[in-house]
């Protein structure tokens, strides 16, 4: 078996070890809510990548272990960045629901990956960007991912047309690399993207809320930089809303009921 030049990205939860602390109670007995909301997010995860249904996924391996996912497919596979930056973004989207963020990193490498095994230096590189770059709850890529994902466009698209694809689901951050929007790209992938999009920032806010107030700065400064991202996108909404909607529609009271960050 030989190595395979793949695209790997690199998926874990934030904070999982408080997580699973938290389905502890200090007598030692369970928290059986805690617990049931980490398996259902593993389930989620699960159904939103088709791990447990290969055929549906057309040549993509999936290997998750622990709170890690790792995902890969054939460098050039037609269409394969896009799908793939698209599965994840509905991961986080879900899972934010659960009160859960995401962080990881998707690069690419040498790889052989099947349902049996999982190594190469792709995989070792995907790991070491996650762990070190990632730093907040973001899944990161460079431009070199992008490249890949033009060329390796739909048939039904012209290369510019699969990059335009592509960069509605990124962000380019301060420090030059890309991450998945899952703040605002969100919106338009709900199912009512004016009345679900107020209580997904609202469940937003609420895990930004928590988190900044934690006693470890390695810990409240990853969701500081959420903060950043998040403040003045509600902020900038709330102005819009109000000379888009009449006062008392329900979607400016949505968006309005958004406690300040």
């Amino acid at each position: 078996m030989n190595y395979d030049d793949r695209v790997i990205c690199f998926l874990d939860i934030l904070g999982f070890r408080k997580h699973v602390a938290d389905t502890i109670n200090p007598d030692g007995t369970e928290v059986k809510d805690r617990t049931d909301l980490i398996i259902s997010a593993f389930k989620r995860i699960r159904e939103i990548l088709d791990i447990d249904r290969p055929e549906e996924r057309n040549g993509t391996e999936i290997t998750q272990f622990s709170d890690s996912v790792v995902i890969s497919f054939r460098e050039y596979k037609e269409s394969g960045v896009f799908d793939n930056l698209l599965s994840i973004m509905w991961v986080q989207i879900d899972l934010v629901y659960k009160g859960i963020l995401c962080r990881g990193a998707v690069t690419r490498g040498k790889l052989v990956h099947t349902p049996e095994l999982l190594f190469g230096p792709g995989m070792v590189e995907a790991y070491s960007l996650e762990s070190k770059a990632a730093l907040y709850p973001r899944v990161i890529l460079d431009e070199s991912i992008i490249d890949i994902g033009t060329i390796a466009h739909a048939k039904h698209h012209l290369p510019r047309h699969e990059k335009d694809s592509i960069m509605k689901l990124l962000k380019k951050d301060s420090d030059g690399l890309y991450y998945i929007d899952y703040i605002t790209a969100a919106q338009s992938e709900l199912n009512d993207e004016e009345r679900d999009y107020p209580n997904y920032l609202y469940r937003l806010q609420q895990i930004v809320k928590q988190g900044i107030e934690d006693k470890d700065p390695s810990i409240s400064v990853k969701y500081s930089w959420l903060r950043e991202k998040l403040k003045p996108h509600i902020e900038s909404i709330k102005k819009g809303v109000v000379s888009l909607y009449p006062e008392g529609n329900e979607i400016r009271v949505a968006y309005e009921s958004i406690p300040d960050l």
